[in-house]
């Protein structure tokens, strides 16, 4: 389906629009544009259209967008009411919409402060024990401990010194044992072949 929208030309702080006749599946921005119809410079609201054009691509089946539908209506080649134009926002993290509900919420809260300084309100000594109990009542949590390995890099370095340490300790084995009775092993290898 065709559709009549604005194709966004110029630098970025003094742009201008092109009315387009595009296929609804392509973006105005893709080139596939099957005819430029005017301009609308929305700075100075000024705009040029071709209305015998607009009129045959209406009459065949083409939509207009809703800014561009207003405008039609603005330059009487459409009667009709204008359309509400939808302005698509990106979306907020959610620890970022519930920071700023929140702000409002905790200003109210605030008790004033005292006259002086080292007066304190009887709605904070109240709420301290309650504080404390609560602090006291939490389990504490113990730190991770360094025998597991936390990731595969990690654990493949744990493999690799316990393969050492067994090797050195295979080792010292051997060293231990006396140089008499080392040569006498030798000796008996050598006649059993």
């Amino acid at each position: 389906m065709l559709t009549l929208r604005f194709q966004r030309v110029g630098k970025t702080h003094d742009t201008t629009f092109r009315i387009v006749a595009v296929d609804s599946r392509f973006s105005s921005k893709s080139g596939k544009v099957k005819e430029i119809l005017g301009w609308w410079d929305p700075r100075q609201d000024k705009f040029e259209l071709k209305k015998d054009r607009i009129d045959y691509w209406l009459k065949n089946g083409a939509q207009a967008s809703d800014s561009c539908f207003n405008l039609l209506i603005k330059a009487k080649i459409i009667k009709g009411k204008k359309r509400p134009v939808v302005i698509h926002k990106k979306k907020v993290k959610e620890g970022e919409t519930q920071i700023k509900a929140e702000a409002p919420k905790i200003e109210k809260v605030q008790p004033s402060l005292p006259a002086q300084a080292g007066e304190i309100p009887a709605e904070l000594t109240s709420e301290v024990p309650k504080v404390k109990e609560k602090i006291k009542e939490e389990p504490k949590k113990e730190p991770k401990s360094e025998e597991t390995p936390s990731s595969a890099s990690t654990f493949a370095k744990a493999s690799a010194d316990k393969k050492a340490t067994e090797g050195r300790e295979k080792s010292e084995e051997k060293s231990e044992e006396k140089p008499e009775e080392q040569k006498e092993k030798i000796k008996e290898d050598a006649d059993s072949k």
